[in-house]
């Protein structure tokens, strides 16, 4: 387990987490979008609207901590 000297170091941990997983989620959805075949169910959509509200829920969290860590600032 890792520990943190604050609660700041964590949150910045943390943002770099999301950041990385973002990174990942945008390569898959490059693969997605050369490799799958569009159908007429729209699954291709669906499989993108997915990954794409997970960035965005990645992207908001990053903005909590942001403001938690300048909350934090004396």
């Amino acid at each position: 387990m890792t520990s943190y000297a604050n609660e700041e170091d964590f949150l910045r941990d943390q943002i770099h987490s999301n950041n990385l997983a973002i990174k990942f989620i945008k390569r898959e959805l490059d693969k997605i979008n050369s490799e799958f075949v569009e159908d007429f169910i729209n699954t291709k959509d669906k499989i993108i609207n997915v990954y794409l509200e997970g960035i965005g829920t990645l992207q908001k969290d990053n903005h909590l901590k942001r403001e938690k860590i300048k909350s934090l600032a004396p």
